[in-house]
């Protein structure tokens, strides 16, 4: 079973580009990744470029008024009503790594409206979608989110020592104080997909931006749950944003609160 809507050509679109993006991730994760370091001082690997390319080259095939937002490099975005999101490898750190935990996300956004979202873990054969009002999927198998509370569940959260050690984030402060479980390992979109699996309750970062999210907030919130801004704002895909929290839904007022807490 997979969601059915007025969006279908769009969907085997995405998921067709997914699977590519998933063949490139294979071919270079333990081979020549051209890493270099970018200017705000992340990584980037041939894959990132290459997967960035070929997604702009996809979509201005079928859809050429679309603007597509990659984190590498984006394409007629000016006036669009129609966004493409795409963080070719979330988790590009992780990737050069060699560990497991990125993955290609895509998400459509219409009019600052989430309606489509697929991420796909190739490393896992996992392929996510979800459409809004038509629920979310793994490898077509229904996602629910999680009935757990904070005193039973796992809150994943930064993966950055550096971060944690110079400046720690007054929520992740806050989360600890709690005595609330929390879990730091890489890859965002990862850790969205965990929730959306009913896995862990939450995930809160406060470094993220929307081709980070694009994808996972439909996946999400079509699982059950609940996706903000870290003070429990509606994102905003037009003027941006910085900071969220994904949730089961059940705990997030309250991560709102330990994150409002200064």
């Amino acid at each position: 079973m997979t969601p059915e809507s007025i969006y279908n050509q769009e969907l085997d679109l995405a998921v067709g580009i997914a699977k590519q993006a998933g063949d490139v991730m294979l071919r270079y994760f333990d081979g020549d990744q051209k890493r270099e370091i970018k200017d705000d001082g992340t990584p980037v690997t041939i894959a990132d470029k290459i997967i960035n390319s070929m997604v702009i080259r996809e979509i201005s095939k079928l859809f050429p008024q679309d603007g597509i937002v990659g984190e590498e490099e984006s394409s007629n975005i000016d006036g669009a009503e129609r966004l493409w999101f795409c963080g070719p490898i979330d988790g590009t750190k992780p990737f050069t790594w060699g560990v497991p935990t990125a993955v290609f996300s895509l998400g459509l956004v219409i009019n600052n409206k989430p309606i489509l979202g697929v991420v796909f873990d190739p490393f896992l054969d996992n392929l996510y979608v979800g459409i809004s009002g038509c629920g979310s999927y793994c490898n077509e198998k229904i996602l629910q989110v999680s009935a757990e509370d904070l005193s039973q569940g796992i809150v994943a959260v930064t993966s950055s020592v550096e971060r944690i050690i110079k400046s720690p984030p007054t929520y992740l402060m806050n989360l600890i104080e709690a005595g609330i479980q929390t879990a730091p390992f890489s890859g965002g979109i990862y850790k969205s997909t965990l929730v959306a699996r009913g896995k862990i309750v939450a995930y809160i970062e406060s470094e993220v931006s929307p081709h980070d999210l694009a994808a996972i907030d439909v996946i999400v919130t079509e699982a059950g749950g609940k996706v903000t801004t870290i003070d429990g704002q509606q994102l905003n895909y037009e003027k941006g944003f910085n900071s969220a929290i994904i949730s089961n839904g059940i705990v997030h007022d309250k991560l709102v609160g330990l994150a409002r807490r200064f």
